[in-house]
């Protein structure tokens, strides 16, 4: 019988994997400049992690820069990524780490 441990530590390298052979296009898309936000969320060097919806549409501020992005609808099973792969080059200088919950609206589907 296994050790739970184990067992713990091979899900926790399994879900890494899946997060690295995630294709940018699971994660959603850039939003338009002049697209309304859901949200705004605001990036300092004490953000370590976010915590976003399927379907949202977040504009993301760090210093002077923004960028907007509208996360994938119906987001189930997507792994935590890392926001740097989202986010245009230099907005961010430490890992934050975007979860995104799936979106309830398609909780029966």
């Amino acid at each position: 019988m296994k050790s739970p441990l184990l067992l713990a530590a091979l899900l926790v390298t399994t879900l890494a994997a899946g997060a690295a052979e995630q294709p940018a296009s699971f994660l959603g898309n850039a939003a338009p400049a002049q697209a309304r936000p859901d949200r705004v969320i605001v990036l300092t060097d004490a953000t370590r992690y976010i915590n976003v919806t399927g379907g949202q549409t977040v504009r993301f501020v760090a210093g002077d820069r923004s960028f907007a992005w509208t996360f994938e609808n119906g987001s189930a099973h997507l792994a935590p990524f890392d926001l740097e792969r989202i986010l245009p080059k230099d907005v961010l200088h430490h890992r934050v780490t975007a979860y995104v919950a799936d979106n309830p609206l398609y909780a029966n589907n």
